[in-house]
């Protein structure tokens, strides 16, 4: 019986009588002389003797199994014929040995093989690749920019898809490649040997290296290229000063994490964007590279980085469509409520569902942008100045509705200087035509300097109209006021006889109840006429109001978005 000691540190009996193996990697020499190890890691035995061969192995082989299956090999890929008659194995083992029998196992290239050997044989991945200690290794880091995956203003974040590309020069990995069938170049995965600690410092993922750990490329004279890709979601300060008519600056800093500049001399290299996929709502105006060292109160020696930095502009056609044009198409229903007649009493309805739908644009505005007290958008301005605009129209509206509605039942007539401004000097400026006055600047002066005689003659309108009832009741009463006057002076100047005639006094007693009819006629149509007259005098006065409504918010409106469409830095990109 023959114990050897397996890489578990247990040692196996190895002997006919007790035939399996459990350990991973042992060496075991045959009856024909012949050495083998066995490996279980990678899952293959490592012939050592007449040259390396790999074949497939799987645990719990009994050893005489194994001898017959190296001492039955038929090609130099070993596809193995096996004499299954003369052993009485269980049914799965049998199916397992008639599959190992017909696998064909393909061996590395033995010039590759060797060169990895040597190439590894007492090298440390933990060691710097430098002939000298105090020699720092340049280390160069590109970028190549594949997309834009999102830009989240609300979060101040931005999601990327980048290709890392590092660079530098492993001295211990060096060869000649005649001694070794020209083979230039090896794959070496992550781990095996060194590479710099180099991490995106910015990062706000919940993985902070993002990285997928691809292999690396190493060349005969040393020179290693590693280009990880990842999904890199990095922190970026924000401006929505001029949202959505901004343009926003991003950069990546990549530095090692715990290597000095005396250690690491981290370079800049190139930011590609020749497989850079053009993003929808964000143009590339520009990019660069910067390169800055930064001391940390810890420490004394300096800590290199790499900024690559990328100036975005952002596409406006998205919000224009969306967003400016149907609050612009709301605000023309603002004027338009202007122009309504107040007698349909929708006018005030029509403000208020303005201004709510202004309210929305406001919600959608605030959701997309950042929480930040550091400046208003300029997409915000906008839609409150429209929405203070809409309120101003909904506030005169109903001051129309107010003042359209006043009679002579309900509110007082109009004092001087309410008649003197809404029914005189803002018609002037409108150029708007009262009825039956004429409106001019003699006639606005003429009205100040007779505002105390008016004032005293207590005028109860702010017009004199004539209409006709009301001229052939007055020239009636004026007719029987002068005739009845003059028979009263004759009466006087009569004599005796003359006051007791009969026909006298009847006459005199007729013209008497005419007169009272008239006059009776008079009052009661002066008092419907006057009525009238206040009412539209109010009437006037609203829609006075709502011709300098219309002009004034039309104003404000319109100076507004030209002002902001000036200061915008640009209006397409």
């Amino acid at each position: 019986m023959k114990n050897n000691l397996c890489c578990d540190g247990f040692r196996r009996d190895l002997s006919d009588a007790n035939p399996w193996f459990t350990c991973v990697g042992i060496e075991k020499t045959l009856t024909n002389g012949l050495k083998i190890e066995i490996c279980d890691r990678d899952g293959l035995i490592r012939r050592t003797t007449g040259g390396t061969r790999l074949i497939p192995c799987r645990s719990m082989f009994p050893w005489p199994y194994i001898d017959h299956y190296l001492k039955t090999r038929v090609t130099s890929r070993l596809t193995c014929f096996l004499q299954l008659k003369n052993f009485g194995l269980y049914p799965k083992m049998l199916l397992l040995l008639i599959f190992l029998s017909i696998l064909n196992t393909v061996t590395p290239s033995p010039p590759e093989n060797r060169l990895l050997r040597d190439l590894m044989h007492g090298y440390l991945p933990e060691e710097r690749p430098v002939i000298d200690a105090n020699q720092s290794v340049v280390v160069t880091v590109g970028v190549v920019l594949q997309q834009i995956v999102d830009l989240n203003e609300r979060e101040e974040q931005i999601v990327v898809n980048l290709w890392l590309r590092y660079t530098w020069k492993d001295e211990n990995l060096r060869w000649d490649p005649l001694q070794y069938e020209n083979v230039t170049d090896l794959r070496h995965p992550v781990g095996a040997i060194w590479a710099p600690n180099i991490l995106l410092y910015n990062s706000v993922d919940t993985p902070f290296d993002s990285t997928y750990k691809t292999n690396l490329i190493g060349d005969s004279n040393g020179d290693i290229t590693w280009v990880p890709p990842g999904i890199f979601k990095v922190g970026c300060k924000l401006d929505i000063t001029w949202f959505p008519f901004d343009e926003q600056i991003c950069f990546f800093k990549f530095g090692s994490w715990t290597f000095s500049g005396h250690q690491i001399d981290l370079q800049k290299g190139d930011f590609d964007f020749s497989e850079y996929l053009e993003n929808g709502e964000w143009a590339v105006v520009r990019n660069w590279v910067n390169r800055s060292e930064k001391f940390y109160a810890c420490c004394t020696e300096p800590y290199p980085d790499v900024q690559f930095y990328i100036h975005l502009r952002r596409r406006t056609l998205y919000y224009a469509f969306n967003l400016i044009m149907p609050c612009g198409m709301t605000m023309i229903l603002v004027m338009l409520g202007f122009t309504l007649n107040p007698q349909s009493c929708e006018k005030v309805g029509l403000q208020i569902s303005v201004s709510l739908a202004i309210c929305i644009f406001l919600t959608i505005v605030s959701e997309m942008t950042p929480k930040t007290s550091e400046a208003v958008p300029l997409l915000g301005i906008f839609f409150q100045s429209c929405f203070i605009v809409s309120v101003g129209a909904t506030t005169f509206t109903v001051y129309v509705q107010s003042v359209h509605f006043r009679d002579f039942e309900n509110s007082r007539r109009m004092g001087f200087w309410m008649r003197y401004i809404l029914l005189e000097w803002i018609p002037f400026i409108l150029c708007i035509e009262k009825p039956k006055r004429p409106n001019t600047l003699k006639t606005l002066m003429k009205s100040f300097e007779n505002r105390h005689e008016e004032q005293k003659k207590d005028i109860r309108t702010a017009f004199t109209y004539e209409n006709g009832t009301c001229s052939i009741v007055n020239a009636l009463n004026d007719v029987f006021r002068d005739n009845y006057e003059n028979m009263i002076i004759q009466l006087q100047n009569s004599t005796k006889d003359d006051k007791t005639d009969t026909a006298m006094v009847e006459r005199l007693r007729l013209l008497d109840n005419i007169y009272k009819h008239v006059k009776m006629i008079r009052e009661s149509s002066e008092d419907s006429v006057e009525n009238n007259h206040i009412q539209y005098e109010w009437q006037f006065a609203a829609a006075v109001v709502d011709r300098l409504g219309l002009m004034l918010f039309t104003i404000i409106l319109t100076a507004t978005t030209v002002v902001l469409t000036m200061k915008a830095p640009y209006l397409a990109a």
